[in-house]
């Protein structure tokens, strides 16, 4: 999702008062963070496809040993589990369904063979095989209670996407720390009408906390067509009610629609094209800020398990409305074009990535207030055996980096130096699961800026904690 909202000038003719018009955008900018790196971080790819599958193990020289070695004994099992645990971490999941149902063909009772074939199925999208493997084993008491539990977790979850009406969500509340929570900007002594002022102290940074909540749902229906075409809609919401800033109160709703069209499904098998509707708003402040509305198509390339891609470009119309807090909000009005990518793929069984890359290009009634935008972000989840629980624990390492260069210098701050920002972020997430839909998401960001204008440098440490459900 992408929430960007533009610097608000807050009138007067009072050169100092002009300067502060950080404190919304920077705020904005940081609630936006915290919604986009939860999620960035904990849903990940946007699943629209299977992903396909290559034969990785090949080239590996431990797995071509393990499997000639295979060829040799044919009966041993314990070389076969080998095998096809190391084609699994290779992720190549096709080489591992084929030794474990070899494995089967010699010992057709062995239980957890079958539950491995369930999950591979599963992972490749084979949603009908992945439950015929699955359900025969469902209550076998030759599992662990844990497995068992997981078998029935798969089985609804199967059941779920096989529907013609499938639903998703995933929700979190909690509670967050900024040591900057206005993104004041981080010296007193600023600009105003080209000439240094003091900030008042009202308007410096200050540290705050807030209690937020957050929510993706999607739904997708599917036309049961031998494609795979579907209708997809996403609904994002988000809301943080501050403990002492009130108007630094954000909310944020946006939902978009259309099909996804499977683009080539025999050259290559899940790739899909998306045209969509979206329409949204902020609040800010307890205030109606922002109503945006339009269009953007996406293309889902998905070339191997390491690397798959979705290039978008959208157009919307952002129509900011004046409130007492942010009197002169409507000169930003505009249209807003973004071109750009999420990219995802796995390095390893239990590590993947993902990134997403986006330019905008952004209009407004005044020069002063359109720029150019190009950001950046990357996240690395880990996978990893927790201290409790049937799920893996996921720890997730990020960066980012955003540019902002304004298209003419505001002549209420400097008539002479034009603004250019330039942010960076970096921070990680811990998503522990106390449940197979429910866990606790702990993130820690550390967020800085400089600018052409003293204004507009600042640097914030912030911390959020709270419960995660997700079906």
């Amino acid at each position: 999702m992408r929430l960007t909202l533009n610097v608000v000038r807050t009138g007067g003719s009072d050169g100092a008062r002009n300067s502060w018009s950080c404190v919304p955008i920077g705020f904005a900018r940081g609630a936006a963070a915290l919604f986009s790196l939860a999620t960035l971080l904990v849903l990940g790819a946007p699943a629209p496809a299977q992903a396909q599958q290559t034969a990785a193990a090949d080239a590996d020289p431990e797995f071509n040993a393990l499997f000639y070695d295979s060829l040799k004994r044919p009966a041993d099992v314990e070389l076969a589990y080998r095998l096809a645990a190391r084609a699994t971490q290779l992720g190549d999941y096709e080489a591992a369904i084929g030794v474990y149902e070899r494995i089967l063909f010699y010992n057709p009772k062995v239980v957890r063979v079958r539950l491995e074939l369930g999950r591979l199925y599963y992972r490749l999208g084979a949603y009908e095989s992945a439950r015929s493997y699955l359900q025969p084993i469902s209550g076998d008491t030759a599992l662990s209670p844990s497995e068992q539990a997981n078998v029935t977790a798969y089985l609804e979850e199967i059941e779920r996407r096989l529907s013609t009406n499938q639903w998703s969500v995933y929700a979190q509340a909690g509670v967050r720390y900024q040591s900057n929570a206005s993104y004041g900007p981080s010296s007193r002594i600023i600009i105003g009408d080209d000439v240094a002022a003091l900030l008042p102290p009202s308007y410096a940074s200050k540290a705050d906390g807030n209690v937020f909540g957050l929510a993706t749902v999607r739904h997708v229906y599917d036309f049961g067509n031998q494609r795979g075409d579907v209708w997809e809609s996403n609904l994002n919401l988000y809301y943080s009610q501050q403990f002492q800033i009130q108007r630094l109160n954000l909310g944020f709703v946006e939902a978009n629609t259309g099909p996804r069209l499977a683009l080539a499904p025999d050259a290559l098998p899940g790739s899909s094209v998306r045209p969509y509707v979206l329409a949204g708003g902020i609040s800010l402040g307890g205030a109606s800020y922002l109503g945006s509305y339009g269009a953007g198509v996406s293309v889902y390339l998905p070339f191997s398990p390491y690397f798959s891609i979705e290039p978008f470009v959208e157009a919307r119309q952002r129509d900011y409305q004046n409130s007492s807090d942010y009197p002169t909000a409507g000169f930003q009005s505009g249209g807003m074009w973004t071109v750009g990518a999420g990219l995802f793929g796995r390095i390893t069984e239990g590590v993947s990535w993902r990134a997403r890359l986006a330019y905008n290009d952004a209009d407004a009634t005044v020069p002063w207030y359109a720029y150019d935008n190009f950001n950046v972000d990357l996240a690395l989840p880990v996978e990893f055996q927790g201290l409790w629980g049937v799920k893996r624990w996921v720890v997730i390492p990020s960066a980012g980096y955003s540019y902002y260069g304004y298209d003419a210098a505001n002549p209420f701050v400097s008539r002479f130096i034009p603004r250019t920002d330039d942010q960076y972020r970096v921070g990680v997430a811990l998503d522990v699961p106390i449940h197979e839909q429910f866990g606790l998401l702990t993130q820690v960001q550390y967020t800085w800026a400089s600018s052409s204008l003293p204004n507009y440098s600042f640097d914030n440490f912030s911390v959020s904690i709270g419960p995660n459900v997700r079906f």
